[in-house]
């Protein structure tokens, strides 16, 4: 039986016409990812949403039936909807034009491959074209040691060496009828205001499971950021240079805080946070760190309704594989970030209490002076400033 293997890797950032409608629909599969990552991983983990939903939006163009209808749940789309791929399309646009005013460095691919351009339906490359940028790459077809080879090598550049390698040999058990869709992103941007390096030192960070441990903290005394605040958390905004790409710092006031927080995490509660910013001057300790997750998403895209998919009997790619006989046999993503003096770098679903993080208070007063010392476990963001799409995301417990 033949394999459709899915690699996927990251994600990135927009403006333009229509692209918040699909930047919305983005953002509520990456608070359900969320809450699985969050269950999943008790330290560090970082992934991009918007990668996964990418993935999950151009395999419902090449899914039928049963499969596309769960693939559209997973992706917040309407099966068929002209609208919905309209505005795909303007989310695409929307990053090209970020990536042309050059203030972030940013590149997101999306390519197909097969030892045959004929393993695909022709009206299937003309939509993942049009829609996804997709690209069309032929795999060596006597090898899986070549293949695997062929797709980490691509890989590698599109990500400039930051993921190493994403597939095996393994995922090419019949390398003349395997076909792969690999997506990468790639993000490193300057902040609008960097830290001085000579500032940074080694701080305690408390940690859940190790207690207090040393971390390189970077220091600004005095910096001009958005803040807002409640009872159980403080939330600062970082822009990049010219305000592109922001880094979005939810920080609970303490363990328990950041359990329940977590827990109720929601698209609707993530946007009200950011509802009661304010400019202030801010007196900021933030840890430089870097770190990496890998792992397969084929579990969570289950847990979110998406079954016939895996299965060699039920699955239905006809739309892009019109030959049949294809299924995905798993879902890889890795992703990267790295957060430094100058700026940051980025390659690449429980009850919860009624309402664990309170309101800010309304009408603060601009220009307060305040402390924001991320010295214990936090939420991170990296989001698109113009359509509020999150790229990235992940929680930060600690080396």
């Amino acid at each position: 039986m033949r394999l459709f293997v899915l690699s996927l890797l990251l994600a990135l950032n927009c403006p333009a016409q229509q692209p918040q409608m699909a930047a919305k629909a983005a953002n509520a599969h990456a608070l359900e990812l969320f809450q699985f990552f969050r269950q999943a991983t008790p330290g560090n983990f970082c992934f991009s949403p918007f990668s996964s939903h990418q993935i999950a939006a151009l395999l419902m163009t090449a899914a039928n039936g049963e499969t596309q209808t769960e693939l559209a749940a997973l992706a917040h789309q309407t099966v068929g909807a002209a609208k919905e791929i309209a505005d795909l399309e303007a989310l695409r646009a929307s990053l090209a034009g970020t990536v042309k005013r050059g203030s972030v460095t940013m590149e997101m691919t999306h390519s197909l491959w097969a030892a045959s351009p004929a393993s695909f339906a022709p009206d299937f490359l003309t939509s993942a074209q049009a829609t996804f940028g997709a690209t069309l790459q032929k795999l060596p077809a006597d090898s899986p040691t070549a293949c695997a080879a062929a797709v980490n090598r691509w890989v590698r550049e599109k990500t400039r060496g930051r993921i190493a390698q994403i597939v095996g040999p393994a995922s090419f058990s019949d390398p003349a009828h395997s076909v792969i869709a690999v997506n990468t992103l790639y993000l490193k941007g300057r902040w609008q205001h960097p830290f001085v390096p000579k500032l940074t030192q080694q701080r305690a960070f408390q940690t859940p499971e190790q207690g207090a441990i040393l971390l390189p903290m970077m220091h600004m005394p005095l910096g001009a950021f958005g803040y807002a605040e409640a009872e159980s958390w403080q939330y600062l905004d970082m822009p990049m240079t010219d305000h592109e790409v922001r880094l979005l710092v939810l920080l609970p006031r303490n363990e328990e805080a950041r359990k329940n927080i977590e827990t109720g995490l929601t698209q609707e509660r993530w946007g009200a946070i950011g509802n009661g910013l304010a400019d202030c001057d801010v007196n900021l300790v933030l840890p430089k760190f870097g770190y990496s997750t890998q792992l397969s998403l084929k579990g969570f895209w289950q847990g979110l309704g998406v079954k016939r998919l895996f299965e060699p009997v039920t699955a239905d790619l006809s739309k892009g594989l019109p030959s049949g006989g294809y299924f995905i046999s798993d879902v890889s993503h890795e992703a990267m970030i790295e957060v430094n003096e100058l700026g940051a770098e980025a390659s690449a679903a429980t009850s919860a209490p009624a309402d664990p993080f309170g309101a800010a208070p309304p009408g603060t007063p601009r220009r307060r002076k305040v402390s924001f010392i991320a010295n214990h476990p936090f939420i991170w963001v990296l989001q698109h400033d113009a359509t509020g799409l999150i790229l990235f995301m992940g929680r930060y417990a600690g080396a």
